[in-house]
């Protein structure tokens, strides 16, 4: 086949699959405008790949499992972030207490400075 035949074959499968392919990919990620990016992420790596390697035997079926795939790859990204943010919030969380306490014993100092003690002396 020649690129415009791959091509043409590309934009035939896009126009059959694209309704259900978006389908499959709302319900899983639950939300129709990520499913319609995903989607349109596959097509844009069929139409990378598929002049090389062929139209596989189930197009559709392709482009299905290249955008689960990136589905999971920002479901697996956003976890990590999530966790990630968690982990931040915890340490600062953990410094703030560890500053307060710096702080209260700062006060509860008379005077921890030499030179402050010799000018309230001599005051």
């Amino acid at each position: 086949m020649t690129a415009t035949d791959i091509h043409r074959t590309i934009e035939a499968v896009w126009r059959i699959e694209s309704a259900r392919l978006i389908a499959g990919l709302a319900r899983m990620v639950r939300d129709v405008g990520l499913a319609e990016e995903l989607a349109q992420d596959a097509l844009v790596t069929a139409l990378e790949r598929w002049p090389e390697s062929g139209v596989p035997d189930n197009p559709g079926a392709w482009l299905m499992t290249a955008a689960k795939h990136r589905a999971i790859d920002q479901l697996r990204r956003k976890k990590l972030i999530e966790r990630k943010h968690e982990a931040l919030a915890y340490e600062a969380e953990g410094e703030a207490a560890d500053g307060k306490s710096e702080l209260e014993t700062m006060l509860d100092d008379d005077i921890g400075d030499d030179l402050l003690r010799l000018i309230f002396t001599a005051c």
